[in-house]
């Protein structure tokens, strides 16, 4: 075969990677993709995270062929995701915990001082109840000023059930007035929201694979696709930064790392990604 001065031929149209692709959760074919994660700013970049050692030979000049080992994969994939969707913010920071919730503010009087001895008050809210929100007040009736009371001194109070129960020795008086303040999850008035708190990473926070999927400009390929896959998958957690404009869109930069399963196999063969690329 005589020298080209260029690598064209009839054949290499129908091989080339257009257009960002289409990012799933859970793949597990072309007609079955799974998860669509949404829109893009594109650019994905794809590291397979190869680490090598090359065995240290006295008298080398150099490394030598064959003496090269592969020594770690630690695969990693970047995109820019624009959709502010719960399963995309789920993944943000690894670990999250998530509930539907209505948060609602509430303020209830809960009677007098003795109201409130053993067995207690319980709340409205009850056990959805946000703890971290619960203040106690106190003071005498008729507009007086009032004490916020201290929790474990003056009250203590119950998450399982919402109740509060003054204690002895309290400083809230028998005729003193109690209102207490806080927030909880209204249920009953429809989810508004689903709320994310921090959390230890568990077995389930890891998601099956996060698959990139490109178009290939083949128009005779029965599958004319690129597809780059992620397995047992968690985001490295960056900095979400928030535009100040009204026009300019958070682009959620997530960069998924794929992890070995030791359930699986822990050699070079059970390396947590593969490439596919359609063939003819």
């Amino acid at each position: 075969m005589a020298v080209v001065m260029n690598g064209i031929t009839l054949a290499a149209v129908e091989r080339y990677i257009r257009g960002p692709g289409g990012l799933y959760k859970d793949f597990t074919d072309v007609d079955t993709p799974g998860t669509l994660l949404g829109e893009t700013r594109g650019d994905a970049e794809f590291d397979p995270g190869i680490t090598f050692h090359d065995t240290d030979v006295a008298g080398a000049f150099g490394k030598m062929k064959a003496h090269r080992k592969i020594a770690r994969y630690e695969p990693k994939l970047t995109v820019a995701l624009l959709e502010a969707t719960t399963t995309n913010l789920g993944a943000v920071l690894p670990g999250f915990d998530s509930a539907d919730e209505t948060p609602t503010k509430q303020v209830e009087n809960l009677g007098v001082g003795t109201a409130i001895d053993s067995p207690g008050v319980a709340l409205t809210g009850g056990a959805d109840v946000d703890s971290s929100t619960l203040e106690i007040w106190y003071g005498t009736s008729g507009g007086g000023a009032s004490t916020k009371a201290v929790l474990n001194t003056d009250y203590s109070f119950t998450p399982a059930t919402g109740t509060v129960i003054r204690l002895g020795g309290s400083s809230i008086g028998d005729a003193d007035e109690v209102t207490a303040y806080y927030e909880y999850d209204s249920t009953g008035s429809g989810d508004a929201f689903t709320v994310f708190t921090p959390g230890q990473i568990a077995n389930a926070d890891y998601w099956t694979n996060v698959t990139l999927v490109c178009q290939l400009t083949s128009s005779t390929y029965s599958n004319p696709y690129f597809v780059l896959q992620l397995k047992n998958v968690l985001n490295t957690p960056s900095a979400l930064s928030i535009p100040g404009d009204g026009v300019t869109e958070a682009v959620l930069q997530m960069t998924f790392e794929a992890f070995f399963n030791p359930d699986t196999g822990t050699t070079i063969a059970y390396a947590p990604f593969e490439w596919w690329v359609g063939r003819a």
